[in-house]
């Protein structure tokens, strides 16, 4: 029986698929990143080797170049997505792994940037402590990770369809994670000084489809272990659009919520 949740294989050939049509989807990820130099100079104002874990086009990569830095390492296991990053960047690195498995050294980065990859994770415990681990001291680690609440119009026309054309539920998206959760095991691994935020975006689609497609166009597209293919029938498509439309459609169109929870903290000495 397979125990992870995430088939982190598919979500992988997703991804990498995905970086041809990257340009044409990937706002959101530019908008997120814009932040994050702000929040490191409010943190500290320079640093000298960072490693970021992303599961981007480069966007926070092109970002963090803003500050002050000696290196950086961008890792990351979506080889194509590395390639999109731009290559005049001086002093980067890039690395194509696991992100269950970072293959560095204890104690060498003054500064870890986990961006938008935890939900592609399934040993979030080990996870951190290996992030711990690779910290030097009184090192830093900024997580941004999709909360709870992310895409919870469509979850909920999903499980609303489902039930209506199947009598049973699917499993059909990335799990999505709770701030309270993931402060806790920051906190069990020996976190100190942990600040958290939560920054919630509206996005409007005309139709359910565009909404699937930009998902699709990063690669966030249904990679659950467990799921079915084939579902989506012209039929199922349309019934879902009309539940989501009259749940969560207005003037703007339809909505689709994205929680962005952002959580700072350090090492100690």
């Amino acid at each position: 029986m397979n125990n992870n949740i995430i088939d982190v294989l598919s979500l992988i050939d997703s991804k990498n698929r995905s970086s041809k049509n990257w340009v044409n989807h990937n706002f959101l990820y530019q908008k997120l990143s814009k932040d994050l130099p702000v929040k490191l100079f409010e943190l500290k104002s320079s640093f000298k080797n960072i490693l970021l874990l992303s599961s981007d086009g480069g966007e926070a990569l092109n970002e963090i170049t803003k500050i002050n830095y000696e290196k950086i390492i961008f890792f990351s296991p979506y080889i194509e997505l590395l390639k999109r990053s731009h290559k005049s960047l001086k002093n980067i690195q890039r690395i194509s792994g696991n992100f269950e498995n970072l293959p560095f050294n204890y104690e060498k980065f003054d500064l870890i940037i986990s961006n938008l990859n935890l939900h592609c994770i399934n040993k979030k415990k080990e996870h951190f402590k290996n992030i711990y681990n690779l910290l030097k001291k009184d090192g830093l680690l900024l997580c941004n990770f999709f909360g709870e609440n992310s895409l919870i119009e469509l979850k909920n026309s999903l499980f609303h369809t489902d039930e209506k054309t199947f009598k049973g539920v699917y499993a059909r998206q990335l799990p999505t994670l709770k701030m309270v959760d993931m402060t806790d095991l920051l906190s069990l691994e020996g976190f100190k000084e942990l600040v958290s935020e939560k920054i919630s975006y509206k996005v409007y689609y005309n139709h359910v489809m565009d909404l699937l497609k930009d998902l699709k166009g990063t690669g966030e597209n249904c990679f659950i272990s467990s799921r079915k293919k084939s579902l989506m029938t012209n039929k199922y498509i349309e019934v879902l659009n009309d539940h989501y439309k009259k749940k969560f459609g207005n003037i703007n169109g339809l909505t689709a919520t994205c929680d962005v929870i952002s959580v700072s903290c350090w090492k100690g000495s």
